[in-house]
């Protein structure tokens, strides 16, 4: 955030009107807004502005609406550190339906330097009183005004889904249950769903306390998913289970889970009641969560212990085998709060498998698509610890993943079962999340991926739609795909293939139990 906070600083103006006979009336709007901003009037702001209206900058994407623009005075006038803001109009134009005005946007910091700004305003008369149509803040060539695109699958298959809600008496653990199904489809249908619906920004961004005009954009961009569209008919797909990182929602990893379902998977990402940052329910609505809850501010400790955070470093940096063996136990130990999340998360993914059963014989759109004897499971951090929780003793579950997570849970004490991949961010040095333990007492195929340059939050949609990192994002569909070619449909793939192909990709360990 504060790369963006000093434009946040600088958006506190705007615009006026145009041709000399209205330039009257342009000269009071301009001061009507001056005044509004200088005072901190949203009641004031809110009437200037045009309910569609949209704003650019440099540095952010296209804000829409008026209620996010009025968010952002909201949340400029709640930070105290612009003493006032004027302007200067150095020309105006008039092109017979809208009225335009250009000049400098001086805004005077608090101890700090003055920050001068070039500004374009669009605005036209409505009924009696002038609105602010569009505003635009930076020199015209840097503007960003095209919002970023979700990659485009690149199977055969077009991508539908469906969304599942249970309440405690119906889930048969006693907990609130969500999850969506993201499923083939050959539909013709051009309705593909927004990348995020705009009750699930506005929960996401209150749980992580992120103002929602920062990420307003993301209902703007256009997934490739159509909303209950007939699946591919008389044919089975395998299965993969996902699980978010703690905190996460069903929705994060949507661009890799759309890549899966155009190449014959069967998708289904599972939430969890007081940990994920929301729940999606059947209809749409969401039921919001929040960091202060009880089982947050229970984990708070183990988050910020040292003692813990001394063991996870050996993790990080030690290639011994037995050391790897004694700080995972030590920290596992010291983390009973994240073990027991492992286990509730374990038993949510149960019960939604028992759910898809029924599912299958059941639903009115998507019955009969499932091949329950091809599961595979993945999943990011602590999604990723319950994969490997889940593959000590599934025997439905055929393959897994684990995305840059700690192994908590009871893993220690057992043995993978099923061909594993534990896949980690490699941000700095030689430091990674080893797996070495695990991987040693496999029973089956057993791989250490690591990716140079990827933080732990690569492994989401969110960064490669605020960064735009496309290569990362096309890195783990082709890595997560080709896992599960191999291991669930048997497809003989060489997975050290992806090492020539992606620099960024190596594998640093592996234990291959090829009969």
């Amino acid at each position: 955030m504060k790369n963006i906070l000093g434009v946040f600083l600088i958006l506190l103006v705007v615009s006026c009107n145009n041709k000399a006979s209205h330039k009257n009336k342009g000269n009071q709007l301009i001061k009507r807004l001056e005044k509004a901003e200088n005072s901190k009037n949203l009641n004031e702001i809110k009437l200037i502005f045009d309910e569609n209206a949209i704003f650019y900058t440099t540095e952010l994407m296209p804000i829409k609406n008026k209620s996010e623009i009025v968010s952002i005075y909201e949340f400029v006038f709640s930070r105290n550190d612009v003493e006032n803001v004027e302007y200067k109009v150095d020309s105006t134009n008039y092109n017979g339906q809208f009225y335009f005005e250009y000049g400098k946007l001086t805004t005077k910091k608090v101890n700090s330097e003055n920050i001068v700004q070039s500004f374009k305003a669009v605005f036209a008369k409505q009924n009696t009183i002038f609105k602010i149509l569009e505003i635009a803040f930076g020199k015209e060539d840097e503007l960003i005004r095209e919002l970023p695109k979700m990659l485009d699958p690149t199977g055969e298959y077009k991508v539908g889904q469906r969304t599942f809600f249970y309440n405690k008496s119906q889930s048969g653990n006693e907990r609130l249950l969500s999850f969506q199904i993201w499923y083939p489809t050959n539909s013709l249908s051009e309705e593909k769903e927004p990348f995020r619906t705009k009750q699930v920004i506005s929960n996401a961004s209150d749980f992580l306390g992120i103002p929602t005009f920062a990420t307003s954009y993301f209902s703007e961009i256009e997934s490739n998913t159509i909303l209950n569209a007939p699946p591919v008919s008389n044919k089975t797909f395998p299965v993969l289970i996902y699980n978010h990182g703690y905190g996460g929602f069903t929705q994060v990893y949507q661009t890799v889970f759309e890549e899966l379902v155009s190449h014959g998977y069967i998708i289904v990402s599972v939430g969890h009641e007081n940990e994920s940052a929301l729940l999606i329910k059947d209809n749409g609505e969401v039921i919001s969560n929040t960091t202060d809850n009880e089982f947050y501010s229970k984990r708070e400790p183990e988050l910020n212990s040292s003692e813990i955070g001394r063991w996870q470093s050996t993790i990080l940096n030690s290639n011994d085998i037995k050391e790897n063996a004694e700080a995972y136990r030590k920290m596992l130990q010291l983390t009973p709060l994240h073990n027991e999340s492992t286990t509730l998360w374990a038993s949510d993914t149960e019960v939604a498998l028992e759910k898809i059963k029924a599912i299958h014989n059941n639903d009115e759109i998507i019955h009969s698509i499932f091949d329950f004897d091809r599961i595979g499971i993945f999943g990011h951090s602590l999604g990723g610890a319950t994969a490997g929780q889940i593959c000590s003793g599934n025997t439905d579950i055929r393959a897994g993943i684990n995305l840059d997570g700690f192994q908590f849970g009871d893993l220690y004490h057992n043995k993978l079962k099923v061909p594993f991949m534990f896949v980690s961010s490699n941000q700095e040095g030689n430091q990674y999340l080893r797996a070495l333990t695990f991987i040693e007492n496999a029973v089956q195929d057993c791989y250490q991926i690591t990716i140079n340059g990827f933080s732990h939050d690569n492994f989401t949609d969110l960064k490669y739609i605020t960064e735009g990192d496309k290569n990362a994002m096309e890195l783990q569909r082709a890595l997560v795909l080709s896992f599960f070619d191999k291991y669930i449909k048997e497809i003989p793939i060489e997975l050290k293939a992806l090492e020539n192909k992606y620099e960024s990709i190596s594998i640093s360990y592996s234990n291959l139990n090829i009969k």
